[in-house]
Parts: structure tokens; C-alpha cells; sequence
């Protein structure tokens, strides 16, 4: 996979939640992130993921490589700067666009995590009803193997075939039990896992309400 390579201009407080998000991106790798304010949230950020920085802004545009250059200052004469100054092969996005495509993005995330958690979820509900219901089919197997043994020894030497087969049939419902024993243990993994969905799913909804408060 090729990733698009963002250099950030300007990293305030109030763009540090969408750095973080794009930084968590797959698709998406920062080149730089250039500020004039060394102190900053996002400057810091930087240093602890080993992002480079820069305190030149012109910085940005004699870095190698970079596809996207956002440009995070509120206003158009640094982004016009920007515009004219970047190669042909770069897209100059504003502090709008970023945060525009920052909430299609997490919504679209939000809206397939959603989906694929009710599928799951109720698949893992068919799944464990299923189990239950051949849990008790095992036991009730169970119960008649008991029944055909006694029978089996009452009839003494006539039933020796039938203690057998008997025999047999508890070995499978052992055997039986163990698979569902088993498989109730991935069952176990899968809540796990769709659990785990939904806590990142909360997550994202609660930076979207921190974006619109």
C-alpha cells in the first residue's frame, strides 16, 4: 500500500485530535509538522512519535515527498502562500478541508464499525443458541447411552453388541462436549473482539463531540 505522505502547517490545540487521527491512519504517513510556536500541543506530539519538526514554515515546501500539505493558520494569505508555492504534484488543503475530511472520514469508519458490530454481534448470538441447543442434544444423547448400557447388561450375553455400541456413542458425546468446549472459548474471543470494536467506535463518537462542543 502507498501511502499518501501530509506535512502539517501549523499544529494548535484545536487541530491536535485530527493530527492524532490522521497519524493512526494506515493510508497516511506526516513528513513534518511545522510551527512557528516550539512550545505547542502538536510540536509535542511530534517529538513523542519522532515526527520531524520545524519552527520555518517554509520548511514544508523543501521537504521531499510530501503528497498533501495542510495548511492549519487560520486565513488565506498563508494558504495562498502555499498554493502558489507548491509543486503541481502536491494538494494545498486548508484548515476547512482538513476538518471536513477528518469528519466524512470518521463518520464513514463510525457508520461500517456500527454494521459490522451488529453483524457480528448477532452472529455470535446464532452461533452460542446453536451451541446451547447442541449442548442438549449431547446430554439427552448422553442420557440414552446410559439407559442402552443397563439395558445392554440386563440382557447379559444377547446384549453384548449393543453395550458396544453403546460404548461408543459415550465416547462421541465426550468427544462431542470437548468440541463445544472449544468452541465456546473462541465464542468467548469473539466477544472480546467485538467489544474491543465498540470501545474504538466510542472513541471516535467522542472525538466528534469534543470536535462540535
Amino acid at each position: 500500500m502507498v501511502k499518501q505522505r501530509i506535512a502539517f502547517v501549523g499544529a494548535g490545540n484545536e487541530h491536535l485530535k485530527i493530527i492524532k487521527f490522521i497519524y493512526q491512519m494506515p493510508e497516511y504517513e506526516i513528513s513534518l509538522i511545522a510551527d512557528e510556536y516550539s512550545g505547542g500541543e502538536g510540536i509535542r506530539f511530534a517529538v513523542e512519535k519522532q515526527i520531524p519538526i520545524s519552527t520555518n514554515l517554509n520548511e514544508v515546501l523543501k521537504t521531499a515527498n510530501v503528497d498533501i500539505i495542510a495548511v492549519l493558520y487560520p486565513g488565506t494569505e498563508l494558504y495562498n502562500h502555499f498554493v502558489s508555492s507548491a509543486r503541481p504534484s502536491q494538494t494545498v488543503i486548508n484548515s476547512d478541508h482538513l476538518t471536513f475530511i477528518y469528519e466524512l472520514i470518521s463518520s464513514m469508519i463510525n457508520s461500517k464499525y456500527l454494521q459490522i458490530e451488529n453483524q457480528f454481534s448477532a452472529n455470535t448470538k446464532d452461533i452460542s443458541r446453536a451451541i446451547d441447543n447442541f449442548g442438549l442434544i449431547t446430554k439427552n444423547i448422553d442420557i440414552l447411552a446410559i439407559n442402552a448400557s443397563i439395558e445392554a447388561a440386563r440382557a447379559g450375553e444377547s446384549g453384548k453388541g449393543f453395550a458396544v455400541v453403546a460404548a461408543n456413542i459415550k465416547e462421541l458425546v465426550k468427544n462431542s462436549r470437548e468440541l463445544l468446549g472449544h468452541v465456546k472459548t473462541i465464542i468467548e474471543k469473539f466477544s472480546q473482539t467485538q467489544q474491543s470494536m465498540s470501545s474504538f467506535r466510542e472513541i471516535i463518537l467522542e472525538k466528534q463531540e469534543d470536535k462540535e462542543a
